[in-house]
Formats: C-alpha cells, structure tokens, sequence
C-alpha cells in the first residue's frame, strides 16, 4: 500500500499525510518503514480515530512524528485541513449498527446515501470523504473490497468516483495471513496534473517472457504477425450494451485495458457497436456504456498481414495506444503498447539486430583493419588448434560500436544520425534488453521521462531500420 501510494511522487517536503482510522498505527509503521534509508524524510503525519485505546496506543508510540486526533472521521464536525496523502484500511461497521442520529447525520454529507438508505458499506464513506481533503494534486490509497465495482446497489457511487481512480491492484493474499480485502484503490483529483486515465504502469513478468520464449524457440515461423501479437477472440474480454458505464470504465482499469468491444450479446460476440477507449470515456453520473461507443473506421484498423514494424511505428505514435485488427466490419482483436512486450516482437527486432550487428563488423573490417592498433577496445578470443578466429566476431555491440567511435568512423553509418530521437547507444540498450528477454515497455505512457515507453522502442526501432536498410 505503502509504495503504491508513493510510487510517483518526487518530493515529501512540507506535506501532510491523514491516516483515518488509523487503528493502531499498523500503517504509520509501514510509513516509517518505507522512509527509513530512504534520502527523503515521510510526510507531517495525522491521525485520527474512534477508539479510545488504539488512539493511546497511537499516541505513545509516535508522539513526536504523528499528531493523533479523537474524532468521527465520517462526521461533518470533523475539522480536517487539506492533505497531499490518504492512507487507509477503512474499519467496517454495520449499518444497522449506527445510530439513527447518525444516519441521518451522514446522509447530509455524503452523497451516495439518502436518510432512507437500508445499509451501506462504511469503508466507501471513508472513500468519499478522503476525497474531500486531498489537495488538487494529492493522492489516497485504500484497502477495499472489489463490490464497489461490481455489486448494482452501487452503480451512483461508481459514477461518483470512476473519474477519480488512478489506479487499480488485486491483492496477492499468500503476503497476508489475515482475511482482507481484495482491491487496493488509488485515487486523485481528475484537476490534478497527475490526473491520466488513459496512463499505466503495469510492468510485465521478465520471467513470463522468457518463459514464452524458450515455448517458442521450435515453434514454425508465424504467419499474420499483427495477429499473433493482438489479443484476439475468443480470449478477448467484451462488454454488452446493457453495461453499467461506471462498472465498465473500472473494469478497464482493473484489467488494465485501454480499450474494449461492445456487443449486443457479448457471450456469443453478435450485434457488434464498436468499441470503447478507457481515455475518452467521461463519467458524469450513471448510464450505460452505449453512451460511450464509438465507431471502428478504417484508420482504426490493421491487416492480420501487417509486419511487426508497423505496429511498433504505429502504437509508437503519441496518442496512438491501440488500434484492432481486421476491419471495422470483420474485427478480429485488439493490439496495444503492452503487447509490444510478446514473443513475436522479440523474434523480430532479433533479426534487425543480428543484420545490424553484421553490418558494423563489415563496416570495421573494411575501414578500420588495424583496429586493435588505433583503439583501446579489448575482445578476448580463444585460438582451437591452428584456427585464430577472428576477434570481431566475439566483440558485442558495445565493443564494435566503441571502435567506430574511437577511431571517428561512426559517419560510416548511415543514415544521418543527428536527425533521429535516438542514437546509436540507444539501440544498443535495445539489443540488451531482447537478449535478456527484459521488457521492451515498461510504461503505457507516452510521458518521454518515463524509461521504455512505445514512443521510446518506435524510436530506436526507426534508427534501426534505416540503418539496417540503408
């Protein structure tokens, strides 16, 4: 929860985190934790809860870091100032088991309950109102269940707080010994800067990768490769008309999809509408999701046929996070920048680097013949009986790029490489990252300060390209 709720922040100096219902202070230790060899100093921290002796307990053991209150954080007298940080496990009380004063206390203030209300989730208050007291640009994290996504009495609060999610994680339950819940919610002002519906940072698995693939290392050579690499029906997830449009822009989020079909009846994929984008989706009170479907043309689509440079090029594009395959009459599937992560990328940018690599030693060999002489490069190489190999062939991309740079030949690479986005050292990161089966994206963005966006791997692959081609 802890890193989560940090993982994009920069600078905690002069900033206030609010723990409500902060128990016994199980979440400030984690806090302090987290801070402890770190450079940066924790948030001014505030407590605040209902029972007397977690309160004393809370007091004792951080006096002089936590200010703690005793107070109803529910409770429209309780005088809050703002805050950058919400850190909470919300504590789950019945509502039957709530004074009538104070449900009709809490219907005033909260706008997902009415003084006739039979029940209602506290943890979702404590929701509500932490969005009350973040800052523009502030942040909660929250311990929940996953019914606010899915359970219908609960379709006006999923209205409420859709255009407020940053993100969505299921709880791995073999770290807990406890029975908690399953959903960790982020969640920000949508006026905020940070505020990005459309940005993910899901990393995949380095070791599923490899895992794929050694499974595909005798597999034939693929056919259709923008299908291979798109998730196509039947194993593509699809909504229906009749979808709550606040059930499904969280569902995105959950799954981490940019963007869906939706079908009259999805179970059988007939009665196809088009499809919707997780960032143009626009929740202002409930509805259904044909409010927000839009048509599949001709410039959304790709041939099966397509190269897998073409879909690099083209999800590489700023705005360009996805785009189907088939056409807009016969869809197929759904491609995005995550799926430039699959083994048929891999397979391909393998090939253009082992073309590059030859290419500089061909480039070394007629230019740079004494090359041993005139640089500081050292290839080791083993001699077997009377066959001295030759020295280049065991040189990386590194060494053979650190020749031609020495020996001022790198002009012999064409094209020009001053009008590119990225440059030769890039594509070597490239190649380090294809042989060790790393992650060719890490973030779904197009934010140029993250490391491994699609705009990023579009980059290198270009530079690549003309040089292998020229």
């Amino acid at each position: 929860m802890v890193e989560f709720l940090f993982e994009d922040t920069d600078s905690t100096y002069g900033k206030k985190i609010l723990y409500p219902g902060c128990g016994e202070g199980e979440l400030i230790a984690a806090v302090e934790r987290y801070f402890k060899d770190s450079v940066k100093s924790p948030p001014t921290g505030v407590a605040i809860d209902t029972n007397e002796e977690s309160i004393e307990t809370v007091r004792e053991n951080y006096r002089d870091r936590v200010t703690v209150q005793k107070g109803d954080y529910l409770s429209a007298d309780a005088r809050l100032d703002s805050f950058e940080f919400v850190l909470s496990y919300p504590p789950t009380v019945r509502w039957s088991e709530i004074s009538e004063e104070k449900q009709q206390e809490y219907a005033t203030s909260f706008a997902q309950i009415s003084p006739d209300t039979a029940r209602i989730h506290t943890g979702l208050l404590f929701l509500e109102r932490s969005l009350h007291v973040l800052t523009e640009d502030g942040n909660g994290v929250f311990l929940t269940t996953r019914g606010f996504k899915t359970e219908e009495k609960k379709g006006p609060f999923r209205s409420y707080l859709a255009p407020k999610v940053a993100d969505i994680k299921q709880i791995d339950h073999d770290y807990f010994e406890a029975d908690i819940p399953d959903m960790l919610l982020k969640v920000n002002s949508p006026e905020s800067d940070e505020f990005d519906p459309a940005i993910s940072t899901i990393r995949p698995d380095p070791s599923e990768v490899e895992t794929q693939l050694m499974a595909s290392a005798t597999s034939p050579t693929i056919t259709d490769p923008a299908r291979c690499i798109a998730t196509c029906f039947p194993n593509l997830d699809v909504y229906g008309t009749n979808d709550d449009a606040a059930f499904v822009y969280l569902d995105l989020y959950y799954e981490d999809y940019d963007a869906a079909f939706v079908f009259d009846d999805p179970e059988q994929f007939e009665g196809f509408r088009g499809y919707v984008s997780r960032a143009e989706m626009n929740i202002r009170g409930e509805g259904s999701v044909t409010e927000h479907v839009l048509p599949l043309e001709d410039s959304d689509c790709i041939g099966p046929e397509e190269e897998v440079g073409t879909v690099i090029e083209r999800l590489g594009r700023d705005g360009e996070r996805f785009c189907f395959v088939g056409t807009p009459d016969s869809p197929e599937g759904i491609v995005t920048r995550f799926d430039l992560n699959k083994v048929p990328v891999y397979q391909y940018l393998y090939v253009m680097l082992s073309r590059f690599e030859i290419q500089l030693r061909e480039i070394i060999r007629e230019y740079v013949p004494n090359w041993e002489e005139e640089t500081d490069v050292y290839i080791s190489s083993a001699y077997v009986g009377e066959l001295a190999p030759d020295k280049l062939s065991g040189g990386t991309i590194g060494d053979l790029i650190d020749i031609l740079s020495e020996t001022d030949e790198m002009g012999r690479i064409q094209p020009n490489l001053q009008t590119y986005e990225a440059d030769i050292r890039d594509i070597k990161d490239l190649r380090d990252a294809v042989a060790h089966y790393n992650p060719l994206v890490h973030y779904m963005s197009n934010d140029t300060e993250s490391d491994w966006t699609a705009g990023d791997l579009r980059a290198r692959y270009n530079l690549l390209l003309d040089i292998v081609e020229s």
